[in-house]
C-alpha cells in the first residue's frame, strides 16, 4: 500500500514537473539559470515520460524498474547541478529526496523482477 503510494506520487509529481518544463515561464527561467536552456525541453519530456512510466509499473513491474530507475538518475544530475551553482541546502533536497523514494521503489521492484 505505501509503495503504491510512493509510485503514484513520484510518478505525478515527476510528470508535472517535466510539463512545467516545457511551458512554464518560471520553470523555463530557472532552467536558464541552471545552465540547461537547451537542454530543457528533452530533460522536461524525459521527466514527463518516466512519471508516465513509473505510473505504468502499478501494472507492469519492469515499468516501474525504469520508471524509477531513469527518475533516480536525473535526480543525481539535479542535486549535481544544485550543488555545482551555489543553490542552497533547502533548494537542493527535493531532488534528494526523490532520490530516495525513487530509491525505494527500484530496491522493492527487484525482488518482484525475479
Amino acid at each position: 500500500m505505501l509503495l503504491r503510494f510512493i509510485v503514484v506520487f513520484t510518478g505525478i509529481s515527476h510528470f508535472i514537473y517535466g510539463i512545467s518544463a516545457l511551458f512554464d515561464p518560471y520553470s523555463i527561467s530557472e532552467y536558464t539559470r541552471y545552465g540547461f536552456s537547451q537542454e530543457r525541453i528533452a530533460i522536461g519530456v524525459f521527466q514527463a515520460v518516466f512519471g508516465v512510466i513509473l505510473i505504468g509499473g502499478l501494472y507492469f513491474d519492469k515499468l516501474k524498474f525504469l520508471g524509477a530507475s531513469g527518475l533516480s538518475l536525473m535526480m543525481v544530475g539535479a542535486f549535481a547541478t544544485r550543488v555545482s551553482i551555489g543553490d542552497s541546502i533547502i533548494q537542493s533536497v527535493p531532488s534528494v529526496i526523490y532520490f530516495l523514494l525513487n530509491s525505494i521503489i527500484i530496491i522493492k521492484s527487484l525482488k518482484t523482477l525475479k
